[in-house]
């Protein structure tokens, strides 16, 4: 059952995607500067990235120490097995 559903879904999805690419492709072409449009949107997607990164580390308030290295040092790997290493 949930085979069928998951078909039904995913049949669903593939064409909502097909129609929302073919709707954005002929608003593009439709345009004379369809890559100005494309770069303004990836602009927009970029500032609003680092918008929201500035506030994350913003957000952390002052107790925020940040990483800190562990007190000691990680224990050697062992060697490994002689027998192992002549196979």
């Amino acid at each position: 059952m949930w085979a069928v559903g998951w078909w039904f879904v995913r049949r669903m999805l593939r064409r909502r995607a097909t129609a929302a690419v073919a709707g954005v492709a002929a608003g593009a072409s439709a345009r004379r500067r369809g890559i100005g449009a494309v770069l303004t949107a990836l602009a927009l997607v970029g500032v609003l990235a680092a918008a929201f990164v500035a506030w994350r580390r913003l957000a952390g308030g002052s107790d925020d120490d940040g990483w800190e290295p562990p007190d000691e040092p990680l224990a050697p790997m062992p060697d490994p097995a002689p027998e192992a290493v002549a196979a």
